[in-house]
């Protein structure tokens, strides 16, 4: 799994995994926005600011295409 160079918004994160799955970045995104700001905070077992964690380390240490 690579960060993608290409079609990114922010860091490429979303868009790298959802290459990795060979599903579209955007309901990847999706999926990823409606996880952070559901209702109380607490998504897929994972609280929102575990979720922005998650994604800066994944942003930091996943290699660019």
């Amino acid at each position: 799994m690579k960060r993608s160079k290409n079609d990114k918004i922010l860091g490429g994160v979303l868009a790298g995994i959802a290459s990795a799955l060979g599903v579209s970045a955007g309901l990847i995104r999706v999926i990823f926005l409606v996880g952070f700001f559901a209702i109380g905070g607490i998504t897929f077992g994972i609280s929102s600011g575990a979720m922005l964690m998650i994604y800066l380390l994944l942003w930091i240490f996943l290699p660019a295409e």
